[in-house]
């Protein structure tokens, strides 16, 4: 059998996105790339995919569109309301929402993009509505290029140190603290990298394309000056050259474990939560802890692989904290580019986005996450009190007798250490703020370096070995 001809296939293909292209005001080119996509080019009756149950599709609003029968694009579904993007009480400002008529669990997901550039399929997360603030960010990697600085500095930099005191003074009007401690290691494949604030996070720099890593740890999310996503975001997208975000964690929590815990999940996993399609496969888990007879040192149930864009973990934080009796519950959210599309606009509403990350979740739309002031003080004082004893029934019996021998100063001054900066490692969090720590780089005063250590005159050699200088 002859192979058609290229005419007649041209002509098939035009014949099939004509009601497209006169639907939407589009030419016909325009309308294949999105045919690609989920949601575009079925007809709305009929689908063998959806569940009989399901309710209808979201109605556009061109009557033409509903006479051509056309599905729409379900890439980003808004709130029907402007909520405060984070827990701080503030309002995105000049933010606006899309208001959908009906949504079923089965058009959220992940849609499957196709790059024409360099064919490869990426993952673009969907967003659900979210009437409350029902996560915060608590870890956050992102990339840019080293021009950044040169474009902030307006002038072009040339050493290592110079890009990261301009970084470092950017980084202090966004998080209210900058680039202070040299680690003298690699990070990343960076080939060198240095401290975020006291302790907040790390910075790679050095080769890997011109670019530069900002880590933000959970400690510098907690602690970073409230409104910091908003500016983290102008920044990002009005300012920074080829920017790019490669990991974010998103995480909710309930301090009473009424409605979450890892028992809940389990269960949700159990009947399908975890599945977008129904009588679809369910993701991969994997439980951590002793979970058939729990000793009070918590457990964990993780969701998806390690290595995977989408990583979800649900463990008892106040356990992990210390306390055996804490039915502190919380659920974490880790996303990372692999081959995933993550949006800026996580930055402003990362709720909506934790909310369409699974079915089950969208059960906490309506939960309010605590505030991060508030999370860090449970924590604090569950550690303090864990610490007090662990101190006590390691160390209680010397400190008693070294009370009766020399006195309570006496044993104060021969039991701490002398090092002023010295912390217990799970203590330092707590004691750590946006102001503490080094000074940054950018603030530190220059070396004053005395002008006779420079020659100022050329060396002039004479005959007979005599030299001198002009």
């Amino acid at each position: 059998m002859r192979p058609p001809r290229h005419s007649l296939v041209k002509r098939v293909l035009k014949n099939t996105y004509n009601p497209y292209a006169e639907a939407s005001g589009c030419s016909t080119r325009s309308r294949v790339p999105d045919s690609q996509m989920y949601g575009v080019g079925e007809p709305s009756p009929g689908r063998a995919d959806r569940a009989d149950s399901a309710p209808a599709l979201p109605v556009r609003s061109s009557a033409i569109a509903e006479n051509a029968q056309l599905v729409p694009k379900i890439s980003h579904v808004g709130a029907t309301e402007c909520y405060p993007f984070n827990n701080m009480g503030e309002n995105l400002e000049g933010a606006y929402s899309d208001s959908w008529e009906s949504v079923c669990d089965e058009d959220f997901g992940e849609v499957k993009l196709v790059l024409a550039g360099k064919g490869e399929t990426k993952t673009l997360l969907v967003r659900r509505p979210s009437s409350a603030q029902c996560c915060v960010i608590d870890w956050m990697n992102f990339t840019l290029s080293e021009d950044t600085w040169s474009k902030t500095a307006g002038r072009t930099l040339i050493s290592d140190e110079e890009y990261l005191e301009e970084a470092s003074r950017h980084f202090e009007k966004i998080f209210g603290f900058g680039v202070t401690t040299h680690r003298g290691q690699r990070l990343n494949f960076y080939t060198d990298s240095w401290v975020l604030g006291d302790g907040m996070g790390f910075v790679g720099f050095g080769k890997q394309n011109r670019t530069m890593l900002i880590m933000l740890s959970g400690q510098g999310c907690m602690n970073a000056i409230p409104g910091w996503e908003k500016r983290l975001y102008d920044f990002l997208t009005q300012v920074a050259v080829r920017p790019s975000i490669s990991r974010i964690d998103l995480a909710h929590d309930d301090f009473d474990g009424s409605y979450l815990s890892v028992d809940w999940a389990y269960q949700q996993w159990k009947d399908g939560g975890f599945n977008f399609r129904k009588g679809g496969r369910p993701p991969e888990i994997q439980k951590l802890g002793n979970w058939d007879r729990p000793s009070g040192k918590g457990r964990t149930l993780t969701i998806g692989q390690r290595t995977s864009s989408k990583y979800f973990r649900f463990y008892e934080k106040g356990k992990k904290e210390g306390d055996k009796s804490s039915l502190w519950g919380r659920a974490e959210a880790e996303l990372k580019n692999n081959n995933t599309i993550i949006d800026m606009a996580v930055l402003l509403n990362p709720s909506s986005v934790f909310v369409g990350l699974y079915p089950c979740l969208a059960q906490f739309d309506s939960r309010q996450t605590p505030v991060r002031l508030v999370v860090k003080a449970r924590a604090q004082s569950i550690t303090i009190e864990d610490s007090i004893a662990i101190t006590k029934r390691q160390f209680g019996k010397y400190i008693r007798v070294f009370r009766a021998l020399f006195g309570d100063k006496e044993t104060l001054d021969f039991i701490t250490n002398e090092d002023e900066n010295a912390f217990p490692k799970r203590l330092k969090p707590f004691l750590s703020f946006a102001d503490s720590g080094p000074v940054p780089m950018h603030k530190e005063t220059p070396v004053n370096i005395p002008e006779f250590i420079f020659i100022k005159s050329v060396p002039v050699f004479r005959p007979n070995g005599a030299n001198g200088f002009a």
